[in-house]
């Protein structure tokens, strides 16, 4: 009996060093979260006395499948995860799934535990992390080209945008949420100017594209980052054009000035 003792507080001793070296060494450190060390050791600490409890005594099979697809149905309700934090979830369960075994060879068993542990000391590297970084970003303009929303992302983010998708367009807000993936700290060769933003209304309309954009650029005297057709009048034969551009050293050739319902209209010099 002395020696099952003795047995249970060697393997609750190796538990005990893995889920600290895991939840302060490694996490803690790491990532600066304290609510969850307690999270991560009861997690530990649970799974191991569940494991000790089976393998000590005869239960029917079920009776363990049963315990596992308990703990596979909780949901962590309290607050928002990161998928990093998920797995030291996992490790700390298996850390405590492991040890609570009790393997009679007890250096698979510590060899087991500085696997798990190895693994998240290299995969969990700031090094490592920092290459690439994901955010969801909510922008205060709408971008119909695809180069011109890279660009604008990119002069947001200060670095290089690697992957983006565009989850919402809100044409009456005039907003959209992007999903970036991007790479801090990296110099943008061809980064775009903060522009400026007017609604032009126009005195003719443009069916193509590219002569909108022509028209555009020739009437402001810069470059047009983005533009969106809001209103187009066919009777008075009229558009109203939402513009991004590139203020022009010389201010550009044509003078601004005020129009109907807070627009401005581009008057040609």
């Amino acid at each position: 009996m002395l020696g099952a003792y003795v047995d249970y507080a060697i393997s609750l001793a190796a538990d005990m060093v893995a889920i600290f070296l895991l939840a302060y060494g490694l996490y803690f450190r790491r990532h600066r979260r304290a609510d969850l060390l307690l999270a991560y050791v009861a997690l530990n600490v649970g799974i191991f006395v569940a494991m000790s409890l089976l393998a000590s005594v005869r239960v029917d099979l079920a009776l363990g499948f049963g315990l596992f697809a308990i703990l596979s149905i909780i949901r962590l309700r309290s607050s928002t995860v990161t998928q990093q934090e998920v797995a030291y979830y996992f490790v700390a369960l298996v850390l405590g799934l492991v040890n609570g075994i009790a393997l009679a060879d007890r250096w698979l068993t510590l060899g087991i535990n500085v696997l798990l542990l190895l693994t998240m000391l290299v995969a969990d590297n700031k090094r490592l992390r920092d290459r690439t970084r994901r955010t969801d970003i909510t922008l205060d303009v709408v971008h119909v080209d695809d180069a011109a929303l890279v660009a604008d992302l990119e002069r947001r983010l200060g670095g290089r945008v690697l992957h983006h998708e565009v989850n919402v367009v809100d044409h009456v807000r005039g907003c959209m949420v992007v999903d970036v993936r991007y790479r801090a700290g990296q110099p943008v060769a061809d980064a775009v100017p903060e522009g400026h933003r007017l609604e032009i209304i126009l005195d003719v309309v443009h069916a193509d594209e590219a002569a909108l954009v022509a028209d555009l650029e020739r009437r402001l005297g810069c470059r047009v980052q983005s533009h969106q057709v809001k209103n187009i009048d066919y009777v008075r034969d009229t558009m109203v054009v939402d513009v991004r551009y590139s203020r022009a050293a010389d201010g550009g050739a044509d003078r601004v000035e005020p129009g109907l319902d807070g627009h401005v209209v581009v008057v040609e010099s």
